[in-house]
C-alpha cells in the first residue's frame, strides 16, 4: 500500500500517510481533511549488491 505525502492546508503539517483504497487522509496533527498530495520521488529497491547503483553501509560489528 503506498504511502503518500501530504501538506496540511489548515496547520501547514508535513506529513506522510499510508492511505489504503479508498480512505481519505485527514491530518494527524489538527484532523483537518483539507490536505494537499505533494510530489514525492518514490523509493526503489536495488537488485542485489552487485548493481552498484547504491553505496554500501558499513557494517556495525563490535
Amino acid at each position: 500500500m503506498p504511502i503518500y505525502e501530504y501538506q496540511c492546508k489548515s496547520c501547514d503539517q508535513h506529513v506522510e500517510l499510508l492511505i489504503r483504497g479508498e480512505e481519505t487522509p485527514e491530518c494527524p496533527s489538527c484532523g483537518s481533511l483539507k490536505l494537499l498530495k505533494q510530489f514525492s520521488v518514490p523509493a526503489a529497491h536495488s537488485g542485489g549488491a552487485s548493481s552498484g547503483s547504491l553505496p554500501m553501509m558499513p557494517s556495525g560489528g563490535g
